[in-house]
């Protein structure tokens, strides 16, 4: 019987195969004529500065054969970059385009991978724990980041007008319930994190209960946390259907199937010399639980 490790490890081989498959597909799809490509290479974050507040982000532009050969790079741009930050993903929005007829052998090849990327992601789940998942990765394959293994690649199901290449700074707000949050604490009172003393961490999340549960009837809670900017792609189909325009996110050049190239929009630096004005967040108060973004919310 084979170990998770050995597991893990053919995967990961079967995987580098597909990607290899997956490059020859491309190169043959067009031959002697050049594919049409574009990508938005984003500046490298160095190691120690990817807690630093984003003030801006300049972004270069590749097109042609030196887009097609950044984008075969990205994606397997599977392992942590010298001088480059392991915590902060590496990413190459821009697309592929392929003539329609290349679907038919396309569409099996990025199935298989996305499998592959799958497959490889519920083996590590299979370790128990944050340290022996760690472990269990980077003993078998030193240097990896998983979550540039684990992200799909994206073949765009139908043809498309327009891309719109832009930058997404938003926040997650969701409703929490106050007795499944309750229950949360509860259960983590005796898992202090590493390096935290026990009797702080109890001390700390009794508090946590008890503020949770002092709040007057009235009052709900919402997480309210910030996500990192990020590039995003909005998709105009060719089709007249509905919804007509679709948001993906733009961690990967995505890949297209059609003979005429979409209309498109470049991604610019962050911040956009022009921004939309925002709907200001309701969610005003000092947060309930810091740690956890939670904040009290009035209806």
């Amino acid at each position: 019987m084979f170990t998770l490790a050995a597991r893990l490890r053919h995967t990961f081989s079967e995987l580098d195969a597909a990607m290899t498959a997956l490059a020859g597909i491309i190169h043959e799809a067009a031959p002697g004529t050049p594919l049409t490509a574009c990508c938005f290479p984003l500046p490298n974050v160095a190691t120690g500065q990817e807690h630093e507040p984003v003030t801006r982000i300049p972004v270069a532009r590749l097109d042609g054969g030196a887009a097609v050969a950044a984008s075969l790079d990205g994606y397997r741009q599977w392992y942590i970059r010298p001088e480059c930050s392991a915590k902060a993903s590496f990413r190459l929005p821009g697309y592929l385009l392929l003539p329609a007829a290349a679907r038919p052998l396309l569409q099996p090849q990025v199935e298989q991978i996305n499998r592959l990327k799958q497959q490889f992601r519920a083996q590590v789940q299979e370790a128990e724990g944050r340290d022996k998942k760690f472990a269990l990765v980077h003993d078998t394959l030193p240097g990896l980041i998983t979550l540039q293994v684990y992200r799909q690649l994206v073949l765009l199901p139908r043809a498309a007008s327009r891309l719109g290449f832009t930058w997404a700074n938003k926040q997650i707000i969701q409703k929490v319930d106050k007795d499944r949050l309750v229950q949360q604490l509860t259960e983590s009172r005796l898992s202090p994190p590493p390096l935290t003393d026990a009797q702080t961490w109890l001390q700390c999340v009794d508090r946590e209960i008890y503020d949770v549960k002092r709040l007057p009837p009235g009052v709900e809670l919402r997480l309210r946390r910030p996500v990192k900017t990020h590039p995003m792609v909005n998709v105009r189909w060719c089709e007249e259907i509905k919804p007509r325009q679709q948001q993906v996110k733009a961690h990967l050049p995505l890949l297209l199937c059609q003979d005429k190239p979409p209309a498109l929009t470049p991604l610019g630096d962050y911040p956009p010399a022009k921004s939309r004005k925002r709907r200001e967040a309701s969610i005003k108060d000092e947060p309930l639980i810091p740690r956890l973004h939670i904040y009290p919310y009035r209806p």
